[in-house]
């Protein structure tokens, strides 16, 4: 029982199998996770049916990224979630809503670090690269278009321009 406790605050020494004693990949477990966490009809259901399927197989780093992949690959390909993966979600933006209600301070400042992360992102996205626009990119499109002069001092362009050139941020 306490390696048990051990394994799982500070993880296994040995490398985790790729398949487990009943011949189950965790790709294998982690579909049928994510084929009940998608066609749940309730929150209770789903939470009975995840526990049978965790605890017979217990959990392991390798069946947490298989889930997390097929999830990505879910999301992207626009999966329609079940009415518990539904419910989930418009309880989280309901409390994201009331949270910012009672704290307009905290909700700010979350609110300005995410755009202070995002920002250099966004500028590269845009074509605001280190070493002026990049070439085909939308901000080489919006100089071309209304800047074939030059661009003016203190036109917006300019400032986007600058902060692509000096705003990176790496995590």
């Amino acid at each position: 029982m306490l390696k048990s406790i051990r394994d799982c605050i500070f993880g296994t020494l040995e490398d985790e199998p790729h398949t487990l004693t009943d011949g189950r990949s965790p790709e294998s477990i982690a579909s049928d996770i994510l084929t009940k966490i998608l066609n749940a009809d309730t929150r209770d259901s789903l939470h009975k049916q995840l526990r049978e399927e965790v605890s017979a197989y217990s959990w392991s780093e390798a069946i947490a990224k298989a889930l997390l992949h097929g999830l990505v690959n879910a999301i992207e390909a626009g999966t329609e979630m079940a009415q518990a993966a539904a419910d989930a979600a418009a309880k989280s933006k309901e409390a994201a809503i009331d949270f910012a209600i009672e704290h307009p301070v905290y909700a700010t400042l979350i609110a300005l670090g995410i755009l202070a992360l995002l920002t250099p992102w966004t500028l590269e996205i845009l074509g605001f690269g280190e070493l002026g626009p990049i070439e085909g990119s939308w901000a080489a499109a919006w100089q071309s278009r209304w800047y074939a002069e030059g661009v003016p001092k203190k036109a917006l362009f300019t400032y986007f321009q600058r902060l692509g050139m000096t705003w990176h941020w790496t995590f």
